[in-house]
């Protein structure tokens, strides 16, 4: 008998219509037939399980199926659903591939979690599973220094960073004036700095733009507006990514 691609569904080793077709000396069609004039006696989840859509699709990618993969469901026949499709059989083939398929197939997991559980009682497996797991404490534990020297190592290099974030918790927006009073630097030094870099240019009002392809966060451009003199206009503002970024320019000016 062809040896059978091993199914699992739910920790359960299941087959195909196809297997089970194969393996009874009939086809796929006579199964289908069977289960479709007795589908009273099939219980989903005791006797197969019918997978559709997605479920359908990534369990046969997973198992690799090709067969039955473009229809509509794929059914997988559990041990008690293989013995209702030899009953409905009544042949002997079926029996007598039924009982083959008990000793060979479906009950090979029992026994495979049987000779674990044997191989757990045998001193020599419980001292090499202690000695593996002692092992990987002893990994835990070093790596628990390593991530915690990493930390405090990280906490003396942070203070930039600190800064940053506080700046961006507060979601400040300054003008040049202000920002350059707080980097240190006059006004006009400042601004002048930015054009040079090109980091903002004056438009044909005189007014401070961002260039586009520099901006990356670190302005916004406001439209301002005063109510009692009716005035208003564009405004460009510096955010906290900016002004992070240019202490840290003008830091080598």
């Amino acid at each position: 008998m062809k040896e059978l691609q091993v199914i699992e569904k739910n920790n359960e080793r299941v087959l195909l219509t196809s297997q089970i077709a194969e393996s009874y000396g009939t086809t796929a069609k006579v199964i289908s037939n069977n289960f479709t004039r007795n589908q009273e006696r099939y219980v989903e989840g005791k006797h197969y399980y019918c997978l559709t859509d997605e479920e359908k699709r990534e369990f046969c990618n997973c198992h690799q199926i090709e067969d039955g993969s473009k229809a509509t469901k794929l059914y997988l026949w559990t041990k008690k659903g293989a013995l209702l499709h030899a009953k409905s059989l009544g042949t002997d083939k079926a029996w007598e591939v039924y009982d083959y398929l008990v000793d060979s197939y479906f009950e090979k997991v029992e026994k495979t979690t049987l000779d674990m559980k044997s191989a757990l009682l045998n001193p020599d497996t419980i001292i090499q599973l202690a000695t593996a797991l002692k092992e990987e404490q002893s990994k835990s534990r070093l790596l628990e220094v390593k991530v915690s020297k990493l930390t405090v190592d990280k906490q003396i290099m942070q203070p930039k960073a600190d800064y940053f974030d506080e700046l961006v918790d507060r979601n400040l927006l300054t003008n040049f004036r202000n920002t350059a009073r707080e980097l240190g630097l006059g006004q006009n030094k400042f601004i002048a700095f930015l054009l040079e870099k090109k980091y903002i240019y004056r438009d044909k009002a005189g007014r401070l733009m961002p260039y586009a392809n520099k901006n990356d966060g670190l302005f916004e451009v406001k439209e301002s507006k005063n109510d009692k003199t009716s005035w208003s206009g564009v405004q460009t503002l510096i955010t906290p990514k900016g002004r992070e970024t240019f202490r840290l320019l003008v830091q080598g000016m």
